[in-house]
């Protein structure tokens, strides 16, 4: 399969499940990979891209997730865009990284904090009762003798 025959499957795939600008950049992204390998013949680096079809399938899930997630922070245009700026051409160093924080990913950080502080405050009362059972009665017999003894 040809550089042009991979592009123009790809757009078909994705024309009408996505917006335009998603389509172009995903053209835009895979011209400039699959030119990029310059070490490797069109077909092998096509080859090794894998099925225009998969990929558009992946693109179309992404962005339908995206939306359905309604966050307004980077989307997977950011990944396209970041390609086009970089000059080194290893694959993995030209995607942006973006993690987002599900509702159940902040119920676990939440008892997780609550865990710690609950510790955290059993652990300071047992020093704050330790040092009024152990720790003040030899402050004050201390300072008995020490003043018994200053006397003298």
């Amino acid at each position: 399969m040809s550089k042009n025959e991979f592009l123009n499957l790809l757009r078909q795939s994705l024309e009408g499940e996505v917006d335009n600008s998603i389509i172009e950049q995903s053209i835009r992204f895979y011209n400039e990979y699959i030119s990029s390998q310059s070490d490797k013949s069109e077909e092998e680096v096509i080859k090794e891209i894998g099925d225009p079809r998969l990929i558009a399938k992946t693109i179309i899930e992404t962005e339908n997730a995206s939306n359905r997630d309604n966050f307004n922070t980077y989307s997977n245009r950011s990944d396209y865009n970041s390609y086009a700026n970089d000059n080194d051409n290893s694959r993995s160093s030209n995607y942006n990284k973006v993690y987002h924080i599900k509702w159940y990913h902040m119920v676990v950080i939440v008892l997780v904090l609550l865990f710690l502080i609950t510790f955290l405050v059993r652990l300071g009362w047992l020093l704050f009762r330790l040092f009024f059972a152990f720790l003040m009665p030899i402050i004050i017999i201390s300072l008995l003798f020490w003043a018994i003894f200053k006397k003298r």
